[in-house]
């Protein structure tokens, strides 16, 4: 489904973010580009959902899948039909500034989600495709309030559609929907390894280790990348090069000041956490997997000194470094899981995903120069190693209790740190607190 969704976008939500500032001053070229974009997603959607149900159709019987679980991918065929369309009009929210109802709508879906697969799984169907219907049901239900908000706000003239526009979105889109196939290939592809080299059980002590890392990864780099690129492209567009150079320069420092103590954090707590999550048998997840957090969030850099390529269009070269990094993760996996088995997995992230940031830094160069604060970065790797050492010496006996008491000592030290450091954030935080203006701090 990921790759699915992938190439039903066909970087097509990126483009929504850097180009719907030309046209949305005026109301004609405002209904020309939201005609265009959602008729190129819905035609892009109905042809990825009939492939792909060809496809498995045609491959069914040499994937070795039963008829049993035939019918939760035929029903997962509404989900790639929906799911991108449903992306298209989040961007339109994220252009329109509407974060407030960005998250709700998030917070929404992914809840209906869980309790309809769950009530359709365990009550209504009582089987494995229950599942299935619930996660589709869920995204249906948003879809229609998402549209509502859309055809409320936008007016689509089928005769309006611009094939201008059209051959915009293709040229900027088609590298970065090579990147995004090169990054999901470059995360998954190391589980087929892992089954391959080391069997099934080892591949399901992978997955807990990766997934939970994904998942801590994903936040930051999504929340970044939606909150960061369109003001790039906000300022860029309005105030030039400098001022988007020193909203970068801002930006990087409070990501040193998120991603620094979040691992150390996450290396104190890992074991805790899986053991909770998990049980013990995965207890062994919390060697490896901060190793692939590491390589998550040094690929978190790439998202702002890509975003150099994304507001000068020159979004090929972002794919040719997305793609020098999978070449280098396959090779290192190839060589080192045999040698170190997961451990190999977690060194190959961190590799292939450091020689990309460096790539990323040094060409986006030529582009804006964003100058590291290497005395902020300093400070947060010493108040982190502080609270790595206060934090591993809490053992209650109750490992519930160590990890609960760990994640708040540790967020309590690193927020103190943090204040006693950052006086713009000291300065913002007064403000709130005294209901003030909170401008400055949705800035920081």
């Amino acid at each position: 489904m990921f790759f699915g969704v992938a190439i039903a976008k066909a970087g097509l939500s990126d483009g929504i973010i850097r180009f719907y500032q030309e046209y949305s001053k005026d109301p004609e070229k405002k209904s020309e580009f939201a005609s265009t974009v959602l008729s190129r997603g819905f035609v892009l959607s109905v042809f990825t959902s009939l492939a792909y149900v060809l496809l498995f159709l045609i491959f069914q019987n040499h994937l070795e899948i039963s008829k049993g679980y035939a019918a939760c991918f035929i029903i997962m065929a509404l989900s790639l039909f929906i799911g991108p369309l449903n992306i298209i009009v989040f961007r339109f929210l994220r252009v329109n500034d509407k974060t407030v109802f960005i998250n709700v709508m998030d917070i929404v879906g992914r809840s209906l989600s869980v309790g309809l697969s769950l009530i359709f799984l365990i009550y209504v169907f009582r089987g494995f495709y229950g599942y299935f219907i619930g996660v589709v049901t869920a995204e249906i239900i948003v879809a229609v309030i998402l549209f509502y908000w859309f055809f409320k706000n936008y007016k689509i003239i089928p005769s309006s559609i611009s094939g201008e526009i059209h051959l915009k979105l293709i040229k900027f889109g088609v590298p970065l929907f090579l990147s995004e196939l090169a990054f999901l290939l470059e995360s998954y592809s190391d589980r087929f390894l892992v089954v391959g080299f080391l069997g099934q059980e080892a591949l399901g002590t992978y997955t807990v280790g990766q997934s939970i890392a994904m998942y801590i990864g994903n936040i930051v780099i999504f929340s970044f990348s939606g909150a960061m690129v369109p003001i790039c492209v906000q300022i860029y567009g309005e105030e030039g090069r400098e001022k988007t150079e020193i909203f970068m320069k801002k930006c990087l420092k409070y990501l040193w000041m998120a991603i620094i103590p979040m691992w150390f954090g996450y290396v104190a707590v890992s074991k805790e956490l899986f053991i909770i999550i998990a049980s013990e048998k995965y207890a062994m997840a919390a060697t490896f997997s901060p190793l692939i957090l590491l390589a998550w969030f040094i690929g978190t850099l790439n998202v702002l000194f890509g975003a150099s390529f994304y507001l000068k269009k020159k979004t090929m070269l972002q794919f040719v470094i997305d793609f020098s990094s999978i070449l280098i993760n396959i090779g290192m996996n190839l060589i080192l899981i045999k040698r170190l088995e997961l451990m190999g997995a977690g060194i190959s992230a961190v590799v292939s995903s450091t020689v990309s940031a460096i790539l990323m830094i040094v060409v986006s160069r030529r582009y804006f120069k964003i100058e590291f604060e290497v005395g902020s970065i300093l400070y947060y790797i010493g108040v982190s190693c502080l609270m790595f050492l206060v934090v591993t010496q809490i053992n209650t006996g109750v490992i519930w209790m160590n990890l609960s008491l760990k994640m708040i000592t540790g967020t309590v030290l690193v927020a103190l740190a943090i204040l006693l450091k950052e006086s713009e954030i000291r300065e913002n935080l007064k403000k709130v607190i005294h209901g003030g203006s909170d401008k400055g701090l949705q800035l920081g």
